[in-house]
């Protein structure tokens, strides 16, 4: 059965300056996302699962990170093209000097600048003022010379137009579920504006209207006895100050000012945001009601208790499972066609996990034109929610394979290896302990020159050592990076 392709990622390649090196993160990857599908991504911490979503969406952050090669379409229209990124080098990084190294040209611009310093010495000019104007110049005129860079404002250009075009793309086509919700969520924002914020961006103008509107309906819903209080603190406030500044007089013409005017101005700015509230249209009024009832379903989508009131806290007052909840609210705010879940379930409690990864499969199941990517470390939820399977390790994909192919006939040593590190409860038969991959993931500045699993592989022959494996279709659907396993099924064949 031909299924239609929601997205095709071909030869993939993202990389990070790291001090002086480049450390590629993926490298190079192939993969197709179909419409209706739930595709997992498994692997180790560092194998590049994380990155490769979020080159997809155009959330590496630049510098230090960059897209560099490979294309990206979402529904056969092309969103990244790494052909046209990589014109922007062709462009001269600076305008003068080229063939300078780093090192050399930070060199030469101290010694233009010191240079310029020791001239002005030895002229007969005195004065403070023209010290300063010819130091102020010496900086500008150094960095036009020696730090000018053609290839910057040709990049900011690219980038700027790349930015515009993926805002249209995410949260309405695709949308994320991060893996640290903490870090997505503004601490100073209220969880239910940041949740009206995706369902709808706001501008300047918009924001100050709606702190206007909150403003007001919390001056009216206070108690007259909160309000007095309100303006007895104040204005004992305004007394202390006054006194101070005046060197404590005590003059009953100064308390009183300063009671009557610590009294007043509460009152003043009170009044004055229930007037300005006036102003703003009951058309506006009403479409910030709709959002925030909008808001109120998606937190209780996600099961979120009282989520009318919850809309008025802030993240600090939301658990860790809470917070992946609004996450995921937020995700959900302009139903995606794609949906990319890192880690969605990490911090929620097992029966909640059920929940969320049901919520997720019934949303998707509604369109039938929608996908899910689920990345994850729980063998166990692939098994359950996915349909197809890649595994991931070195910034490559290792295998790819339907997930009750990849579970019954795993053929790379690195999926073998996760899959013999599951406990399995039904088998109280055998005692013996957990089988492990040996080693540690390595670090993207030194993985091996071949296979890039060879260091921790029981398998490997000579050639994984030097010769890096092709990823190749070993059964139909079932694809397989690794010598070892080509070789056995040529003997075969």
């Amino acid at each position: 059965m031909n299924r239609k392709k929601l997205v095709e990622i071909k030869g993939l390649k993202t990389r990070f300056k790291v001090g002086d090196d480049w450390a590629t993160a993926v490298n190079g990857i192939d993969f197709n996302i179909y419409e209706g599908e739930t595709l997992g991504i498994v692997g180790e911490s560092g194998s590049g699962k994380s990155v490769s979503v979020l080159s997809l969406i155009q959330l590496i952050p630049n510098p230090p990170g960059e897209v560099i090669e490979g294309t990206i379409r979402f529904r056969d229209k092309l969103i990244f093209d790494g052909a046209e990124y990589r014109k922007v080098f062709d462009v001269p990084e600076y305008r003068f000097f080229n063939k300078l190294s780093d090192k050399h040209r930070k060199w030469a611009a101290g010694a233009f600048f010191i240079l310029w310093l020791f001239l002005y010495a030895l002229l007969p000019i005195s004065g403070l003022l023209p010290l300063v104007l010819s130091f102020i110049l010496d900086i500008w005129v150094t960095i036009r010379i020696f730090y000018n860079s053609p290839r910057k404002k040709v990049l900011r250009k690219y980038m700027e137009k790349l930015y515009s075009q993926m805002r249209d793309y995410r949260g309405r086509n695709i949308a994320m579920i991060f893996q640290e919700p903490m870090t997505s969520l503004n601490p100073v924002y209220t969880i239910g504006m940041q949740i009206e914020e995706s369902l709808e961006p706001k501008s300047f103008k918009e924001f100050i209207r709606d702190r206007v509107i909150n403003l007001s309906e919390s001056f009216r819903g206070h108690s007259w006895k909160f309000r007095a209080s309100a303006m007895g603190i104040v204005a004992a406030i305004f007394l202390f100050f006054s006194q101070l500044a005046a060197g404590w007089t005590f003059q009953l013409s100064a308390i009183a000012g300063s009671l009557l005017g610590g009294l007043l101005i509460p009152s003043v700015f009170a009044g004055g945001i229930i007037l300005w509230d006036k102003t703003i249209p009951e058309s506006y009024k009403k479409k910030k009601a709709q959002l925030f009832t909008k808001g109120v379903r998606l937190l209780e989508l996600v099961g979120i208790p009282d989520p009318a009131s919850r809309m008025k806290d802030y993240p600090h007052q939301f658990s860790g499972g809470m917070r992946q909840r609004v996450m995921i609210a937020m995700a959900l705010a302009k139903d995606p066609s794609l949906l990319i879940a890192d880690e969605p379930t990490t911090a929620l409690d097992v029966t909640i996990q059920a929940q969320i990864l049901d919520l997720m499969l019934e949303i998707k199941n509604k369109k039938s034109d929608s996908a899910i990517v689920l990345i994850t470390h729980d063998l166990a939820v692939v098994a359950e929610t996915c349909e197809r399977v890649i595994v991931m390790y070195g910034g490559m994909i290792q295998e790819e394979a339907p997930v009750e192919e990849l579970f019954n006939h795993p053929l790379h040593p690195y999926t073998l290896g996760l899959l013999q590190s599951i406990p399995n409860p039904l088998d109280t038969e055998k005692k013996e302990k957990l089988k492990t991959i040996r080693g540690m993931v390595p670090s993207i500045l030194k993985l091996p020159e071949g296979c890039k699993f060879c260091t921790r592989c029981d398998q490997k022959i000579d050639i994984c050592d030097t010769v890096e494996p092709k990823l190749r279709e070993i059964r139909p659907g079932h694809f397989v990076r690794c010598h070892v396993v080509q070789q056995k099924m040529e003997s075969k064949a």
